[in-house]
């Protein structure tokens, strides 16, 4: 009987990464150390974990299904490390300072709570949960195409597995794990791309046999760049896994150079993700489902012991993300939902107790979405555009207007939801996307309405960043060194004594 070297290699795989979270679960007693890990990453658990996330489903293989059908426009999306980088190295001493568990708790601090809860659930149930299930579509893909299982118990047992490690250790297990899956996503990334150009004839043949509008950046015109663009720009500036990795860290410059460095690797990974879709033209009739491009492209050109190790690398890819996204969107059901409306008074025991079922509560609806939609694309397009609608302002605002009040915030994520949708429902007039009207809405809504109304009594009336600058944040986080203290005390920036200021 022959042995299934897919089988082998990913069994082996996950028996190591439960042997991980096992031990790092010993260190989890408290409900900073599940959600944050006590604040005490290094550089390499946190670069590890945001390359292993963002190389998820979207970027592997629907990178490489968009370079199958797009060719090189693909290279667009890549502005989401352009507004990571930039956006963390201003903001990113911002919210190590303010010690930011999720992004709607910035809304809370700034605007009152009211303001955090609708981004908490747009974050946590609009975002975090449909991109889970992005995931789970992407493994179930891999399974059913190494071994006999069905779409449906691929994504059952993708589920299962995903559910454990989450549940098991929190932020030290993702964290840690994260940067184990890494080293192997990296490596399978770049011996598929080089093996498979070599496969096919070497990069003259690719080049000279790749239809010319795969090798043009512009062929699909200055509108669907722009949508793109958009798309995939504009949201990383308040991805909350990003200010939850920056936060987590041990130190500011750890955490931002953990960052930066991880989305500049992360954006190299797409682009050779995009490369190896191209490559597979040459093998693969046009037409082909471009989701199963990049996984036919290994099982065609490597043999099961090589192509096992390679399946892995996928496997992993999408079982960081997941943990990621689930364990993100559990905080925000955790503090900004349950500690914030529902129990404001509940204790560190219950607040961990709280997480590891919302664990289980985003696991059981991404596993809903998981098996109502199966297009990893749309799924991310539709997650990212209308959260980035709705939140880039009002944070941006938070961060620099201090003139930005809460009825204006509340107004603007509402108008801009409303105006995405309706855009999209209207089929996108123009071929624009619904994320530029969802943003301009948005920063319409935001100034118009600020100004006409005054500050209410449960805000913080300041401009972070400015605030920061000044140094008229109330520093309760002790000095900046590896030892990271315990944020049990509020951080609160204080009102401004302007007299002047409109209320």
């Amino acid at each position: 009987m022959p042995v299934n070297w897919y089988l082998v290699w990913i069994v082996g795989f996950l028996i190591l990464l439960f042997a991980v979270s096992v031990k790092s679960a010993k260190t989890v007693k408290t409900a900073a150390d599940y959600a944050m890990a006590d604040f005490k990453l290094g550089f390499f658990p946190i670069c590890g974990s945001i390359i292993a996330t963002v190389t998820g489903s979207a970027a592997l293989i629907g990178g490489a299904g968009k370079g199958f059908e797009m060719g090189i426009s693909y290279l667009v999306t890549a502005s989401y490390v352009l507004f990571t980088v930039v956006g963390m190295l201003v903001l990113g001493p911002v919210i190590r300072k303010l010690r930011l568990y999720t992004v709607p708790e910035l809304f809370a601090r700034r605007f009152g709570k009211l303001a955090a809860l609708i981004p908490a659930l747009i974050i946590g149930f609009l975002y975090m949960t449909p991109t889970f299930g992005m995931q789970l579509v992407g493994m179930s893909s891999i399974l059913s195409s190494i071994t006999d299982l069905s779409f449906l118990w691929g994504i059952v047992l993708g589920f299962t597995v995903v559910v454990a490690f989450t549940l098991i250790g929190g932020m030290p297990s993702v964290a840690w794990t994260d940067a184990i899956q890494t080293v192997v996503i990296l490596g399978g990334v770049v011996l598929t791309l080089v093996v498979g150009v070599a496969h096919v004839g070497g990069p003259g043949v690719v080049a000279a046999a790749t239809p010319e509008r795969l090798l043009s950046f512009g062929s699909i015109g200055f509108t669907e760049l722009l949508n793109w663009f958009l798309i995939f720009g504009p949201f990383y500036l308040v991805w909350q896994t990003t200010w939850q990795r920056i936060t987590a860290a041990r130190s500011t410059k750890v955490g931002i150079s953990a960052v930066t460095i991880g989305f500049v690797i992360s954006g190299l990974v797409g682009l050779l993700a995009i490369f190896i879709g191209i490559a597979a033209v040459q093998m693969f009739p046009a037409g082909t489902d471009p989701d199963v491009v990049y996984t036919s492209f290994i099982t065609q050109i490597f043999p099961g012991s090589i192509g096992g190790l390679l399946m892995v690398s996928l496997l992993a890819a999408l079982l960081t993300g997941a943990t990621s996204f689930l364990l993100s969107g559990a905080i925000n059901i955790s503090k900004d939902i349950y500690e914030g409306w529902i129990n404001p008074k509940a204790g560190d025991a219950q607040i961990l107790k709280i997480s590891r079922l919302s664990v289980a509560f985003m696991a059981v609806l991404g596993l809903v979405i998981a098996l109502w939609v199966t297009d990893i694309i749309v799924i991310y397009q539709i997650a990212l555009s209308f959260t980035a609608s709705a939140l880039v302002a009002p944070a941006l605002a938070a961060m620099f207007w201090e003139r930005a009040t809460k009825a204006g915030v509340i107004t603007s994520t509402i108008g801009a939801l409303v105006a995405s949708l309706a855009w999209r429902l209207a089929g996108t007039p123009f071929g624009i996307h619904e994320i530029a009207p969802g943003l301009a809405v948005s920063a319409v809504l935001l100034v118009a309405v600020s100004l006409a109304t005054r500050h209410s009594d449960d805000e913080t009336v300041t401009a972070y960043f400015h605030a920061f600058r000044r140094g008229r944040i109330t520093d309760s986080e002790a000095p900046d060194t590896d030892t990271a203290p315990t944020p049990s005390a509020p951080i609160d920036a204080g009102r401004t004594t302007d007299d002047a200021l409109p209320r």
